[in-house]
């Protein structure tokens, strides 16, 4: 099997980023999950699935599901990488809504060939999440790990990195519009008993500890000998 996902047809490439996103903690997704999410019948996911199986993409086990396998999850991994590469200049550079930047990614994740999409990660400066909060996996496909906590957690003077917004959809354009965007660096200024100050690309917020706790943050580690 290729280790280039361009020269999957399209249907396929949509079944290997769907059983990649769906599954959780190894277990497997029931193919009515896996129908619903992909607006087809249960007959062709039953099909289509015993095909990846054939192909070393995927396990399937009847009246279990389906789980990716390490083959097919570097595949997936890669179109996934492509998507939400274009997310993010589609969003950061065009201005474009998420919505939108979404269901254009959806398109050019299929046939960016992979020397644009490196040139595309330089340009945009090599970002780690898109602009959701999910990560970015690498060329190789595979997924950095990140160890998120709120920034309710986070003490005067400590520094991270902004990596999503779990509140609701207005606070979360209204905190993007103050510079608060996934992968922003920040750092806190100041506690207080009901609120919190930081700093994100120069610009200082004010946020109510409400709403800071909704906020997901990589803290930065500090390194050997740091004081």
């Amino acid at each position: 099997m290729t280790d280039n996902p361009s020269v999957l047809s399209e249907n396929i490439q949509m079944y290997l980023v769907h059983i990649l996103r769906l599954g959780a903690k190894g277990q497997p997704v029931p193919l009515s999950q896996l129908a619903a999410a992909l607006d087809v019948s249960p007959i062709s996911v039953n099909q289509m699935c015993r095909k990846l199986q054939d192909e070393g993409l995927v396990t399937y086990i009847p009246y279990k599901g389906v789980s990716i396998n390490p083959a097919g999850e570097r595949l997936a991994a890669r179109i996934l990488r492509r998507h939400r590469l274009w997310e993010v200049f589609l969003v950061e550079r065009l201005q474009m809504k998420w919505e939108d930047a979404h269901k254009t990614a959806c398109r050019l994740e299929h046939d960016t060939p992979d020397e644009v999409i490196e040139r595309l990660d330089a340009f945009l400066n090599r970002p780690r999440f898109n602009p959701q909060g999910e990560p970015i996996p690498t060329s190789a496909g595979e997924f950095a790990s990140a160890i998120v906590s709120p920034l309710t957690e986070m003490k005067a003077g400590q520094r991270g990195c902004y990596v999503r917004c779990t509140a609701d959809a207005a606070t979360c354009d209204f905190l993007a519009a103050q510079g608060m965007r996934p992968g922003a660096s920040l750092q806190v200024l100041a506690v207080a008993l009901d609120s919190i100050l930081v700093e994100v690309n120069g610009r200082r917020i004010a946020l109510d500890r409400s709403v800071a706790a909704t906020l997901q943050v990589e803290q930065e580690q500090k390194t050997e000998g740091a004081h």
